[in-house]
């Protein structure tokens, strides 16, 4: 009785077409081997899709109609990048491969990987693993290096600030129109703050008067949108993206002289209040991140041009908090990351049942996120309120100011919670496998990674950070809290593995049972956009 055999061919770039990997070309090269190895096939895969970006659902209906079949099953593919991007999609078909139910046949690769596969054999396997991965991270990169191009080229890359739209041509490209109704606005704004003659706040309240509202038109303009507008250079002909400036191809509102005469009334005559946003467009590591003991948002500064310093906000008013060195925390944040090392023995049994706990943090997040939001939407709806209150001088001006502070600086600290767990959940998957199918390599990653990757696995890994005097604290998030406890105590063979997840429920990795064949992991990686960034 011959071999049953189910066959794979996967295409997820127009360019895969060109180099000779199209799904015609994969089908025949493995036909033509099931016909010469007396092989059955049962079962044909054609997927079209991306791994890079998670969607791998025909894939995953591939897997599920293997473990469905009662007998050993050949799976069929040209090379090993066809099937596997990571160690996460190894776990699933390993486990069938050491049940007897299946076979692995990379053609190209001339491996074939059975129950009883030498360590050899497995250890090949696992390099090309980690070659797909890398590969895959690279095509990471080459998008962002298009982009990079684009911008290069004057197109906007992101949101267009108030006052434009995005919208889409009908060939499908991208473009930056004027918006007519609140372009004039801004214009009106920088027109009239470039005399000196207004505050921050007297400008926010000619604005309102104007009736210059928000991008979805649902609550007029407040102090934090003003200072938006009155930093950012779109308005006289310069894009920002990737931290680097560009010129852009977009109507121009105002004039660079304009925008220059306010940024000098910004640093001069509003000095306190410009101070707050000064850096507001650096990529500071910790920027919006940590909360001072006194409740205010803990900002960064830079100090004679070359240290950068974590202080106080001030909203609330005068506060003892000592301004902190960014190497300080930086150091302390490196020192728990080195921590975060598990043997690799015990990972290999945590890859198994990582598919729960990922389930778990992203609905956790999800919960957090909601309530977050909620609480924001409360504050806007306090801030109408006493908004109708004064206008009907039911409050005084003194009070109305004091209490839509406190508002107002509760909508920041919410902000920057939302940003925080809506980076969380959209990363939290793909950053725990990689992190721990790298060897636990955070550290090195987070060492080595741009700005932007190093508060992605600072939102990803960590929560909760705190200034108080000198004292810099945090909280690890789950289940990063018990993969440091495990490096204190190492369970034994007979005990086994437990991991907590985001609700404190405790899953049992199955006992481990002495030596078995592990998947290599030598961290040769690219970690420039590990995280994805990820």
């Amino acid at each position: 009785m011959s071999k049953k055999a189910v066959t794979i061919q996967r295409v997820s770039t127009k360019m895969q077409e060109l180099e000779g990997f199209s799904l015609e070309n994969q089908k025949d090269s493995t036909m033509s081997y099931c016909q010469k190895r007396g092989l059955e096939i049962i079962n044909n895969f054609e997927i079209v899709e991306s791994s890079t970006r998670g969607e791998r659902k025909q894939f995953m209906e591939a897997i599920n109609f293997i473990k469905k079949q009662k007998f050993c099953v050949a799976l069929v593919s040209i090379t090993t990048d066809r099937i596997f991007r990571n160690f996460k999609n190894y776990t699933m078909i390993d486990e069938l491969r050491q049940q007897g139910k299946l076979e692995l046949h990379l053609i190209r690769d001339s491996l074939i990987i059975d129950k009883d596969s030498k360590c050899n054999d497995l250890t090949r396997l696992g390099i090309n693993i980690v070659m797909a991965q890398s590969y895959a991270l690279s095509v990471r990169d080459n998008v962002t290096e298009n982009m990079e191009c684009q911008a290069d080229k004057g197109y906007c890359m992101s949101k267009a600030p108030l006052g434009y739209n995005n919208i889409r041509m009908p060939d499908g490209r991208a473009n930056v129109i004027i918006d007519e109704e609140k372009a004039p606005l801004v214009k009106k704004l920088f027109e009239h703050y470039e005399t000196g003659l207004y505050s921050i706040s007297e400008i926010t309240q000619k604005c309102r008067e104007w009736g210059f509202m928000n991008r979805s038109n649902t609550a007029l303009i407040n102090t934090s949108a003003v200072y938006r507008i009155l930093n950012c250079k779109f308005y006289h002909g310069i894009s920002v993206f990737r931290n680097k400036e560009r010129p852009h191809i977009y109507e121009r509102l105002i004039t660079e002289k304009t925008f220059e005469n306010c940024q000098k009334i910004l640093k001069g005559k509003g000095k306190a209040e410009a101070r707050q946003f000064k850096y507001g467009s650096r990529p500071f590591v910790f920027r919006g991140l940590i909360q001072c003991s006194c409740g205010c948002t803990i900002t960064s500064y830079i100090k004679k041009e070359k240290y950068t310093y974590l202080r106080c906000s001030h909203y609330k008013g005068n506060c003892d908090t000592k301004p902190l060195n960014e190497d300080i925390a930086l150091a302390q944040v490196k020192t728990t990351l080195k921590n975060l090392h598990l043997d690799e023995e015990i990972m290999h049994y945590i890859r198994a049942d990582m598919e729960k706990i990922i389930d778990k943090q992203n609905e956790f997040q999800r919960q957090q996120l909601a309530k977050a939001r909620r609480k924001y939407d409360e504050c806007d709806k306090g801030l109408k309120n006493i908004r109708l209150d004064y206008a009907k001088q039911k409050i005084s001006a003194e009070e109305y100011n004091d209490i839509s502070a406190v508002l107002k600086e509760e909508q920041y600290k919410l902000n920057d919670e939302i940003n925080s767990l809506t980076q969380a959940d959209e990363h939290f998957s793909i950053a725990l496998g990689t992190v721990l199918s790298l060897g636990s390599n955070a550290y090195d990653i987070f060492s080595s990674s741009q700005v932007e990757t190093k508060r992605a696995i600072l939102n990803i890994v960590l929560a909760n950070f705190k200034l108080d005097g000198q004292k810099f604290s945090y909280d690890l998030r789950k289940p990063f809290d018990w993969v440091q406890s495990l490096n204190k105590k190492t369970p034994s063979k007979k005990e086994g593995v437990a991991i907590g997840d985001p609700n404190g429920i405790r899953t049992r990795v199955a006992a481990l049972r002495g030596p078995r064949p592990r998947p290599l992991d030598d961290g040769t990686v690219k970690t420039k956009n590990v995280i994805g960034y990820i």
